[in-house]
């Protein structure tokens, strides 16, 4: 066939027969959300309201195919990749030239052409959406982060006492040096005083730093990887763009030339004459059914001497 020109598929179902694997995409957020929970539900179970902090991080792994790629919604075809199967059903039939014979047939016989029709199959290209459902896998980092509650440190006051700088060089000096050191003195053996920073005390003031409390917020240590756990793989459906093979894509309109084949275009007589005349058949519209014809028709196959017997051609004898 020749100068073909193939028309859009027709709209019968067909099914591709050969369609890449997809590659899994990566995890959505609505998968991510999924797995978080079973890391944070896992993370719970280790709480023991003492304040520790326990947290599950994801780590996501392999992905692996459960089902797909199904084929959804319309396919886009390659018109380029189209190829007829099957069998070719003419629409159009015609016979291009003289009737010829064959062997020691007493009928003729004629070239018989189709301009149209159609192929029962056909094989073609084509991109679609399909999709597919992958299993991720993943598992749970549980961390733990130590708490530490508040603390109140007391600090006492750091320094010794001194004479009042008002009695210097007065009569009560010495007496009051002699009490400021026995203040200090006390002190450095461990004694409690009741007093120690408090200024004035007696006659003596106190150099140095007052008595405070250090307040330490509560705080937690930095996470610490304490175990790693599977998680159940959570399915994600994801649909792809893949350009895929189609087998068996149903019945193809044609137009152009085909050679559908010899077939016989003049029935000879059923008795010889007198009495009988050739019928035409199978499209021929000519005028060369004749024994006239016959007797000089080209021959398709065979020769003159071909086994046959040609009793019912009227009129003809070898």
């Amino acid at each position: 066939m020749c100068g073909t020109a193939f028309s859009a598929i027709a709209s019968t179902t067909a099914w591709a027969d050969t369609v890449p694997t997809p590659s899994a995409q990566l995890a959505s957020q609505d998968t991510l959300a999924a797995m978080q929970d079973q890391c944070d539900i896992l993370a719970a179970a280790h709480e023991t309201g003492n304040g520790d902090k326990w947290t599950g991080e994801v780590v996501t792994g392999a992905a692996t195919l459960v089902s797909g790629p199904t084929e959804t919604g319309s396919r886009d075809i390659d018109e380029g990749t189209i190829q007829h199967a099957g069998t070719y059903v003419p629409a159009v039939l015609e016979i291009r030239g003289n009737p010829f014979r064959v062997g020691g047939s007493v009928n003729m016989f004629g070239d018989q052409w189709s301009t149209a029709g159609y192929w029962t199959d056909s094989t073609y290209n084509f991109t679609a959406d399909f999709t597919s459902t992958f299993q991720h896998a993943f598992s749970c980092n549980i961390n733990q982060e130590v708490y530490h509650a508040e603390q109140v440190i007391h600090h006492d006051a750091e320094g010794q006492y001194v004479i009042d700088p008002e009695l210097i060089g007065t009569p009560q000096a010495n007496a009051a040096l002699n009490a400021c050191n026995a203040f200090n003195a006390a002190h450095a053996a461990g004694a409690n005083q009741g007093f120690w920073g408090q200024s004035p005390q007696g006659n003596c003031v106190f150099e140095g730093t007052q008595a405070y409390d250090e307040t330490i917020p509560e705080y937690w240590d930095g996470p610490v990887l304490k175990f790693t756990v599977a998680g159940t793989p959570v399915s994600q459906e994801q649909i792809d763009s893949i350009y895929a093979f189609e087998d068996h894509g149903g019945p193809v309109q044609v137009t152009g030339e085909y050679h559908v084949g010899q077939v016989v275009i003049c029935i000879s007589p059923n008795k010889p004459a007198p009495g009988g005349t050739w019928r035409t058949q199978n499209g021929y519209t000519g005028t060369k059914c004749t024994t006239d014809w016959f007797k000089v028709a080209p021959w398709g196959a065979g020769t003159e001497g071909s086994n046959g017997t040609y009793i019912s051609v009227p009129n003809y004898s070898l």
